[in-house]
């Protein structure tokens, strides 16, 4: 039997922290540098200490809920392993964004998620990853945003820039989406945060998290946000709505009045004039691109409207290949205008119909898995969270690519895990 591994927990604490905060490296001048995750610089480290424990014997391989789970992530890179070399065929070269971001990047995701199986399946008590990362995930996040929300009001107080505070809010992540995810994730945590009648979240972390809740809609201003909040309050209200709102109300009345008092401070007015709710507005009843109000918007337009015919000129059982999606829209209209912004239409333009089924599946099935262990076995708190969080993500994912977002495939590593200490109890 192998030893277990103390250092699991510490392990687990720095990733709930490092996955919500992105650095720019090798900034000068004009040029912005490389935006990288701060996890990505521990990932390696962690990861040949992982792998020295596994040839020395003293840990184990993770173990999955899912049947040959190897096999399915196997799968999705042989995918894109197809599909950078389809994007050389098709652009005559390969593309470095190709090679870079989306294919070493999701070697990156696939590390990301064996290194959350192999924490819980060492872990002395898989119970206590889980609440040890509910707690600093969400406690991280909450400070975040008090922190944004207290130099919001002393930004006229103090002679240097403070740029937390700056609208909109992404917190320490790239952008308002990548930070509305951290969110959501934060947020199916707390509401699925009872374990055998038991929170596994603190109190005071909770009470911070209502508290902020209405300044951080506010300021953040994802409008995809606003849909995945509103389904998920629902989703909150819908066990014990009295208790419910017993618990809550008194705090959000207070975050709301923290929320209307900025208005007498932020100058941004894009927050004073509610710009983002006219643009989902005008989203919903624009006909074209042509009438849409927000820039942003009529990118995704055109976004759509050119990855579908590209997609059309190509095999539509592999797509076009990796990288290719650039190159074509600079052709067609003289230079590179957006990236496709959708998860679901960008694996079907560049890997085409096999990598959008490979892809749905592996989640399909990730998701029945964890509703199994949530919601008819176990009774999971934690699992339950990770599978409305999956939910959140195909949806959030019709309208932004989140496949690379780091936190997901991390948690989903943790929650599809079995615990080789509670398997090898059960054997005895």
């Amino acid at each position: 039997m192998p030893k277990t591994i103390n250092i699991t927990n510490y392990i687990v604490i720095l990733m709930a922290i490092a996955l919500q905060i992105h650095i720019n490296l090798f900034a000068n001048g004009d040029y912005l540098g490389i935006r990288i995750g701060l996890a990505d610089l521990f990932l390696p480290l962690i990861g040949g200490w992982v792998l020295i424990t596994l040839i020395r014997g003293k840990s184990k391989w993770p173990l999955w809920s899912i049947n040959k789970m190897n096999l399915w992530l196997l799968a999705l890179i042989s995918v894109m392993s197809i599909s950078l070399l389809n994007g050389y065929l098709t652009n005559g070269f390969l593309s470095k964004w190709a090679l870079i971001n989306k294919y070493i990047g999701f070697f990156l995701l696939v590390s990301y998620m064996m290194l959350g199986g192999w924490l819980v399946t060492n872990a002395k008590n898989s119970s206590i990853i889980m609440t040890l990362f509910s707690n600093i995930f969400t406690g991280f996040f909450s400070l975040t945003v008090l922190m944004s929300v207290i130099t919001l009001f002393l930004q006229y107080f103090i002679p240097y820039p403070l740029w937390l505070p700056n609208y909109p809010w992404d917190g320490l992540m790239v952008n308002r989406n990548a930070f509305m995810v951290i969110f959501v994730l934060s947020l199916t945590l707390i509401i699925y945060r009872y374990h055998n009648d038991k929170s596994i979240i603190h109190p005071f972390i909770i009470k911070s998290f209502w508290l902020s809740l209405p300044i951080f809609l506010v300021f953040n201003d994802s409008r995809t946000g606003w849909l995945a909040f509103t389904a998920l309050i629902i989703v909150f209200f819908i066990n014990s709505p009295i208790k419910q709102i017993f618990k809550t109300i008194f705090l959000l009345l207070i975050g709301t009045l923290i929320a209307y008092s900025s208005y007498y401070v932020t100058t941004n007015k894009e927050v004073l004039r509610g710009t983002q709710m006219k643009n989902l507005i005008s989203v919903i009843n624009s006909k074209g691109s042509n009438e849409l109000e927000y820039i942003g918007d009529q990118k995704r337009y055109i976004a759509v409207e050119d990855g579908l015919e590209l997609y059309q000129e190509h095999n539509p059982i592999i797509g076009s290949g990796l990288g290719t999606y650039k190159p074509f829209q600079i052709k067609k209209r003289g230079e590179f205008i957006d990236v496709i912004d959708f998860s679901g239409l960008w694996l079907l333009v560049e890997t085409g119909i096999l990598g959008l089924f490979i892809f749905s599946a592996f989640f399909i099935m990730c998701a029945w898995s964890l509703y199994k262990t949530g919601f008819t076995k176990n009774h999971s708190g934690f699992h339950k969270a990770i599978f409305v969080f999956l939910i959140m993500f195909a949806f959030m994912s019709i309208l932004h690519e989140l496949i690379y977002t780091r936190a997901l495939w991390f948690t989903v590593g943790l929650a599809l895990a079995l615990n080789f200490q509670k398997q090898n109890a059960n054997s005895e």
